[in-house]
Parts: C-alpha cells; sequence; structure tokens
C-alpha cells in the first residue's frame, strides 16, 4: 500500500490533517472536517511498505452520504460501533455492533444515513499477504480467503472479532504501541478468520445450488417488494418451489439469514426512511411497515439501529 487507499474517501469531505488526539502516537495520521456537513475524524495507520493498514472512522454526516470510490484489490474486515445504511453490489444492510467483511478489486458503493455517528475499526490487508499468510500458517490451506472476508457480516456475531477491533481503538497511554504491536494484531484477526471459516466448511456440502439459488433470488426481490405485509413461509415456499423445511434452511444458506431477520431488516430500512416525514407518528410508521404493537416495533428497530424509534427522530435534522 504505497499511497494509503484511504486518503481517496477523504477527497469529497473537506478533511484536513491534523495532530492526532490522545492515546494515538506518531504512527497515526488524523484528519478532522469542521464544515456544516461533516463533522469529525478519520485516522489510520500504514507503515511504510506495509500490505496491511488500520483505519479508524469517527464523524457525522449532517445529510445522507453515498460512498463511491475505487480502491486497489484489498480484503477488510470492520467492527461498526455505530452506523446506520447500506452496501450495494450487494446489498447489505450496515449496523451498529456488527462486523462487515468485503473482498474489494474494484468500484465500492454505499451510502451512510446523515446524523448517525459513523464510528468503525477496519483492518485492511493486501491479497499478496493474505497468501503469504496462508502459506506460512497453513500450509496453503483455505485459498478462497476473499470468500472467508465475504461471508462476515452474516447472522453470527463473531465475537472475538469484535473483541479485537474494539481494542484497535487508541485510548491514553496507548501512544508507545509500536508497528510490530499492531501488525500481530492484524496476524491474529486473519488467523481468526481462516479459522472461522473452517469450522464452516461443513456447510458447504448443504450449500445452495445454482438452481437453488436463483429461486431464492427470486424470493427475495418479492419480500423487498411486500415486506410490510403478512409473509408466511408456507406461501414464500411456494415461490421457491420447495418444501418449507428445505426453503428455511437454503433460504440462510443463501443469505446468511433467516428469513424473519431478513423481513425485519427489509423493514427497518423503510422505517428510517419514513422517521424522516414528521408528520407521520411512530405509531403510523409501525403499521405502515408492518407492525401492529408499536412498542414490538420500537424494540425491534433499536436491535437493528441501535437506537429506539423516537431517539433516532431526535438526531435528525431539522
Amino acid at each position: 500500500m504505497k499511497r494509503p487507499f484511504q486518503e481517496q474517501a477523504l477527497r469529497k469531505p473537506s478533511f484536513a490533517q491534523e495532530p492526532s488526539p490522545p492515546g494515538f502516537g506518531p504512527l497515526w495520521r488524523s484528519y478532522r472536517s469542521r464544515d456544516g456537513n461533516c463533522r469529525g475524524w478519520f485516522h489510520f495507520l500504514s507503515p511504510e511498505d506495509a500490505p496491511w493498514s488500520i483505519s479508524i472512522h469517527d464523524f457525522t454526516m449532517r445529510d445522507d452520504y453515498v460512498m463511491d470510490f475505487k480502491p486497489p484489490s484489498y480484503l477488510t474486515v470492520t467492527w461498526f460501533k455505530s452506523i446506520a445504511g447500506e452496501e450495494f453490489s450487494p446489498y447489505r444492510k450496515l449496523k451498529p455492533n456488527s462486523i462487515w467483511g468485503q473482498s474489494i478489486g474494484g468500484p465500492w458503493r454505499g451510502v451512510a444515513h446523515g446524523s448517525i455517528p459513523v464510528q468503525s475499526v477496519s483492518i485492511e490487508v493486501s491479497s499478496e499477504f493474505s497468501a503469504r499468510f496462508l502459506e506460512r500458517e497453513y500450509g496453503g490451506e483455505s485459498q478462497n480467503v476473499a470468500q472467508a472476508f465475504t461471508s462476515l457480516g452474516r447472522d453470527d456475531e463473531f465475537p472475538e472479532m469484535k473483541a479485537l477491533l474494539s481494542r484497535l481503538w487508541p485510548r491514553l497511554g496507548d501512544e508507545g504501541r509500536s508497528a510490530l504491536h499492531y501488525e500481530g494484531k492484524v496476524l491474529e484477526a486473519m488467523g481468526l478468520i481462516v479459522e472461522r471459516s473452517r469450522r464452516r466448511t461443513s456447510d458447504v456440502g448443504g450449500a445452495a445450488s445454482a438452481a437453488n439459488r436463483e429461486r431464492i433470488h427470486d424470493v427475495v426481490c418479492y419480500i423487498d417488494d411486500h415486506c410490510s405485509v403478512d409473509l408466511r413461509i408456507s406461501e414464500l415456499a411456494a415461490i421457491a418451489c420447495m418444501s418449507p423445511t428445505k426453503f428455511k434452511e437454503t433460504f440462510k444458506k443463501a443469505n446468511g439469514k433467516t428469513v424473519t431477520g431478513y423481513v425485519q431488516e427489509r423493514r427497518m430500512s423503510q422505517a428510517e426512511l419514513l422517521l424522516r416525514q414528521p408528520d407521520l407518528t411512530i405509531e403510523q410508521i409501525a403499521r405502515s411497515v408492518g407492525y401492529t404493537c408499536t412498542s414490538r416495533f420500537s424494540e425491534l428497530f433499536r436491535r437493528e439501529v441501535g437506537m429506539l424509534p423516537s431517539e433516532y427522530r431526535k438526531t435528525l435534522r431539522p
């Protein structure tokens, strides 16, 4: 990583380099934005000629912000402490206290919703670095490490990775941490991802076939268009030409989450948009996205977004 690719993300918001806050130390580069649309920090650590880097986001956008840039090929794993938004191609919800992974070699697009803090810690590694790591530590096993990264962000919580990444956010007294310390954490993260991938290989034999994935894709499109109505498993299974049991198993393998989890995720995305309409009450929004019980809706929204609907509305710009 000759010139840190993270600098591309600083072109649109008006970030300017400033001395790092306490805890970060001389290895970190810190940028700060104070303009009307973006306020906060962006930090990254990228030793010269190192095939890895660590990034920390800690800012809030006033309006929804479309992220669209073309980084070099790299693998990334991120812990989102706080965020609300979506990734495109494939579509994935970005949620607080979640792990997200991606293998990127071309344009990446997503949107972060305004007024909600974007706070995250990421590790990025080059494909060459991952190949050397696998050869040295695993004798070349698990060659499809890119797929292992991409599968992150599914239903499993991956608490070990959350703990590792959260501890990378420097605190007062961490200024003396060396590049070797951070490289050790990068290697530890790689090991966690590979071991997780190996544990999940037992599911490969039952993975959805191409034909089944196409049927499940049709169901996903149907859910996207009808997520606010009562969706029955038996009806969705019929669309997929599967028994209810096979449908539920295949859906989870193809999407990394249950049918119920996917429907709730889509409903909460709709609710986020409706909460921007000040004339709508929380009860009206709950009913619009498919819930007759407002308290149940509020609890599910808090689980997905990290705050209650009323709290989310208060963060929005008047």
